[in-house]
């Protein structure tokens, strides 16, 4: 489930770039009402109604909110700040990194040596893929998306310490980040609107990344291994560089499969870990002696 996340969420930033007249607040609260519609269809064709989503805990709910909210609306803000593409890019994928960083900080998960250089293999592949083998300058304005990527990491560490909540939590989750979006969007950018092009894209997300990939990944996160999920997350780059390729129809360069390698790598040193833990919290493990 994390991983068709992940790959969905590569659509993201293809589709979220694209949009060059909607302003940002605008654009989020139009991906948060289709996310909200589409799993409040997934929920009805289930059979389920309205009820049951509530109540919900507060800390689960706070925590849904931070990471959503302020991930996917604090990404187009740096864009729309005028802040580099590369740098932009570099500081949304950095969340893999500060997620081991809270899963070891609050104990949520042990980690060892394989994910610590899973985290920094994985991150050389991101910055070498982001920068194409070139420089990166420095640019004030990706902060918002550094500040996004880290409530992001935050919700993704933490959700398994909060309450589980309801089932369809992640239907709660984007309704209450798409109100706060449309309170922003007339507060901040009265009289703004979206030509109907950008419209389209904008319900795409919320369908597909926002919406169903968001649902996968709660339930990943709710359920699966932490640190697993963190080294995993460094496909996402690997795959929207591969729907830029083929959509886009834009080459593919060395540095490109460079990174590519440095990224499975550290997939491949994350997995490595999770069996080591699994070995270690066995009942074969448990009893034998220190």
């Amino acid at each position: 489930m994390g991983a068709l996340a992940i790959v969905a969420w590569s659509c993201f930033g293809m589709l979220m770039a694209s949009n060059h007249v909607t302003p940002p607040f605008l654009a989020i609260a139009v991906v948060f009402t289709s996310s909200t519609l589409t799993l409040l269809l997934w929920r009805l064709l289930r059979g389920q109604g309205l009820r049951g989503l509530l109540p919900i805990p507060l800390a689960t709910l706070s925590l849904g909110f931070i990471g959503l909210f302020f991930s996917n609306s604090l990404y187009p803000v740096s864009l729309s700040l005028g802040g580099a593409p590369v740098s932009v890019n570099i500081a949304a994928l950095s969340w893999p990194v500060f997620m081991v960083i809270f899963v070891v900080g609050f104990r949520v998960a042990r980690a060892t040596w394989l994910d610590a250089l899973a985290m920094l293999v994985g991150l050389a592949g991101v910055v070498l893929l982001a920068t194409k083998g070139g420089g990166v300058s420095i640019d004030w304005a990706v902060l918002p998306a550094f500040i996004g990527a880290l409530c992001w990491a935050g919700y993704s560490a933490l959700r398994s310490k909060v309450p589980a909540g309801p089932p369809d939590a992640m239907l709660l989750f984007v309704a209450v980040s798409g109100i706060a979006s449309w309170l922003v969007t007339m507060m901040a950018e009265p009289g703004a609107s979206a030509p109907p092009d950008e419209l389209l894209r904008l319900v795409l997300i919320g369908i597909l990344p926002v919406g169903l990939a968001n649902l996968a990944w709660d339930f990943a996160t709710r359920y699966g291994d932490p640190v697993l999920l963190a080294g995993m997350s460094f496909l996402e780059p690997v795959a929207s560089t591969a729907l830029i390729a083929v959509v886009l129809s834009k080459p593919v360069s060395f540095s490109d499969y460079a990174a590519l390698l440095l990224i499975l790598s550290a997939v491949a040193c994350s997995i490595m870990s999770e069996r080591l833990r699994r070995k270690w919290s066995s009942p074969q493990a448990a009893a034998s002696p220190s």
